[in-house]
């Protein structure tokens, strides 16, 4: 912003109007595409392979599958247009920058993987192209926690709570056997029962 008023002010003071027209014309035409590709042109640490959260490791060329949206209108808020699509559909509103939900399933190939610290906290974006001609920012970490694309933890969550389940009804069983044949007293089945139920 101070770039752009210094710049403006310059303008002023040296350059007659036509001229500054033309100028501010060529300032914006050059450097807001700039920001708004910051991340395609290597902004941060460009990575050849990410090892996820979720054990897979990702290179450029793979494909993600797009699973559901995490914003409240369906929307992918993790994966977010980028360069002249993100200018297009900047507005005020938080979620303007937000992947259709519409393209649920869609496959996303991975152009470019960067690593960044953002208030020292290290994050991991690619550079995905879904199609339509714009890069899209994925933030995989994110993506993965929310489930916005197809390998993220809820699948290992799910087969651990089914492993515990399937030990935990294997016990009850085998209680059940025991206070059939005697071996323990109502009040002790109970009692682990009430145990194995709390876990």
């Amino acid at each position: 912003m101070y770039l752009l008023i210094l710049f403006y002010t310059f303008e002023q003071v040296v350059l007659p109007p036509t001229t500054l027209s033309m100028k501010l014309f060529l300032f914006f035409l050059f450097i807001i595409p700039a920001f708004s590709y910051g991340q395609v042109l290597g902004f941060g640490k460009r990575l050849a392979e990410y090892k996820a959260s979720n054990g897979k490791a990702y290179h450029e060329g793979d494909t993600i599958k797009l699973g559901q949206g995490s914003a409240p209108n369906g929307t992918f808020r993790y994966i977010q247009y980028a360069g002249w699509a993100g200018l297009m559909f900047a507005d005020q509103s938080t979620d303007s920058h937000n992947l259709e939900r519409t393209l649920s399933g869609y496959g996303a190939v991975i152009k470019k993987i960067h690593s960044f610290k953002a208030h020292g906290i290290q994050k991991v974006v690619f550079a995905v192209d879904i199609g339509g001609g714009s890069n899209c920012d994925l933030w995989i970490e994110d993506a993965i926690t929310s489930c916005e694309i197809t390998d993220c933890n809820v699948h290992k969550a799910q087969a651990t709570v089914m492993q515990q389940s399937d030990d935990s009804l294997d016990k009850l069983k085998k209680l059940k056997s025991l206070l059939d044949s005697g071996a323990i007293t109502q009040a002790e089945y109970n009692e682990q029962k009430k145990k194995l139920l709390n876990q």
